[in-house]
């Protein structure tokens, strides 16, 4: 195996074992063991777990990027909407490493990871302001956006250690709160377009 896919076989190996362990829990001996290597073959390609985790969390997010491009040829509410489930999907799929990523006071959480996070959090700022309608939004329309945002993070780290509601209940729950938020800056800024996503 060459080098390359010999490091990107122990970064799928860490994902494989992130979906299973909260990342804070597992060692460079559990990669090895999990890709059925020796723990010295794991510290050629990282020099540490923390490296590993963060080429870990590097590879999911170029994997959710994607996934959040909403379908085209729906109203831009079902786009939302379907941005959202893939969203909801996707820290389904990787429940242990996204709670300690959300929680951020574990060893996951670090300047690195939150850059890669905000790569995410970036990408779904531009997907409701392209959806909102034409032209910049207006401050306090941006704010309710941004506000929307952590509501989603904090929402999911509910979620995903309660289970109060199915996942499509989830979503359509969200996408309410950011319809009554859109409204709500509407109503303070009367003079704005409306933003609110039609559809």
């Amino acid at each position: 195996m060459s080098p390359h896919r010999r490091r990107e076989d122990l970064i799928r190996t860490a994902l494989e074992v992130f979906a299973r362990r909260s990342p804070d829990q597992v060692t460079p001996e559990d990669i090895a063991e999990a890709a059925d290597v020796s723990r010295a073959l794991v510290y050629r390609y990282f020099a540490n777990i923390g490296e590993l985790r963060t080429a870990a969390l590097r590879s999911a997010v170029d994997e959710l990027s994607p996934r959040l491009v909403p379908p085209p040829g729906l109203p831009a509410t079902e786009q939302l909407r379907s941005s959202l489930r893939a969203f909801i999907a996707f820290a389904d799929g990787y429940a242990p490493a996204v709670l300690a990523l959300l929680r951020g006071g574990s060893r996951v959480a670090g300047e690195r990871t939150d850059s890669v996070l905000d790569e995410v959090r970036v990408q779904v700022l531009r997907i409701l302001v392209a959806r909102s309608g034409g032209g910049a939004p207006s401050p306090r329309t941006l704010l309710a956006m941004r506000c929307w945002i952590a509501t989603v993070e904090a929402a999911l780290l509910i979620w995903l250690e309660e289970r109060p509601m199915p996942a499509e209940e989830l979503a359509d729950w969200l996408i309410d709160q950011l319809m009554a938020m859109l409204r709500a800056s509407e109503t303070a800024d009367p003079g704005t377009r409306p933003t609110a996503p039609a559809g």
